[in-house]
């Protein structure tokens, strides 16, 4: 998973693109959190309940069985080990069985789509929110734009408002959000992320609080229109102060590299780390080559000391993972 992520970082490295003189003597540094549109001091969240009480095995609401970003989600979880259950969303329909005697069935619930869980029936939804409560369990979703045009509305039951279908630039992480785990807050170099299908969470209120931070490409071309060089939420944590329930929402899917460590994150603090990544990071050698190589194929002073550069250089992207 590490090596896979490691990967990932570099991929996007190499396609970040530079910005245009103009726009970098105007807007913001990506590391100023001092003129953040939000309050970044350290806050108390709602405790989670006893995650013993519930097995532990995350519930996966998918669009469809052959959804992209569903096979994404589960490829997270199996690639971690984690045990899931998975469920087509129900559109009005009942849902899973979610106690069983008086134990909890599932640690965590995931929404491929969350205005499937924000557009349930009152009954279900009530059902699903008494659980969550009763059980400390927390919610991960992600927000899928329906359209191709730009769009501005706030989500029913939520006190923020949303812009989707954007493309953004510029990557900041909140370095006192408590989801952070495996991801560190270091400081991002500038660059455009991949799509145009962005969603940025405008909000101001202390219940809910960003993780991951964003600028628009083209805000002008909003109604209103944005301020140039601003930072915006991709992606918010709902404290449970409002309501008892925990809940971050990704403003994307996984396709962004850091989008795959923040949910990584967000499953470990939402399950009370007992759905957890260890920090440890091992280097596999390989003394075969060493011992009972070819002629000509066995390790020499010049590859010992390569693989020692490589083992320092590696231990410094901890800072990005």
């Amino acid at each position: 998973m590490v090596s896979i992520i490691i990967s990932a970082y570099y991929l996007y490295s190499g396609y970040k693109q530079e910005n245009e003189l103009s726009d970098m003597a105007s807007e913001v540094d990506c590391g100023d959190f001092q003129h953040l549109p939000y309050r970044l001091m350290e806050v108390k969240t709602r405790k989670l309940s006893d995650a013993s009480r519930t097995d532990p095995t995350v519930l996966v609401f998918v669009e469809s069985q052959y959804s992209s970003l569903g096979q994404d989600i589960i490829m997270i979880l199996e690639s971690s080990r984690f045990q899931y259950h998975i469920e087509i969303a129900p559109g009005k329909g009942d849902l899973p069985a979610l106690i069983e005697k008086t134990r909890g069935k599932y640690i965590l619930i995931i929404y491929e789509n969350i205005l499937k869980y924000i557009n349930m029936d009152s009954w279900n939804r009530s059902l699903l929110d008494k659980y969550c409560v009763e059980y400390g369990v927390g919610v991960i979703g992600f927000h899928k734009t329906s359209e191709k045009s730009l769009q501005s509305f706030q989500l029913k039951g939520f006190p923020f408002s949303v812009y989707g279908n954007l493309a953004v630039k510029d990557c900041c992480i909140n370095p006192h959000s408590p989801l952070l785990h495996v991801t560190r807050s270091s400081k991002l170099e500038k660059g455009s992320l991949p799509g145009t299908d962005w969603t940025i969470f405008q909000i101001n209120h202390s219940a809910y609080q960003p993780v991951i931070f964003a600028k628009v490409k083209t805000p002008e071309n909003l109604s209103p229109p944005l301020p140039k060089g601003a930072f915006y939420a991709t992606v918010i944590h709902d404290l449970g102060l409002h309501d008892g329930i925990h809940r971050v929402l990704f403003g994307s899917n996984l396709n962004f590299w850091l989008h795959k460590l923040i949910f990584i994150d967000a499953v470990s603090f939402l399950s009370g780390k007992r759905l957890t990544l260890s920090l440890d990071r091992y280097i596999l050698v390989d003394i075969d080559d060493i011992f009972v190589g070819k002629e000509g194929t066995r390790m020499n002073t010049n590859d010992v000391k390569v693989r020692l550069f490589i083992s320092k250089f590696g231990s410094s992207l901890s800072r990005f993972v």
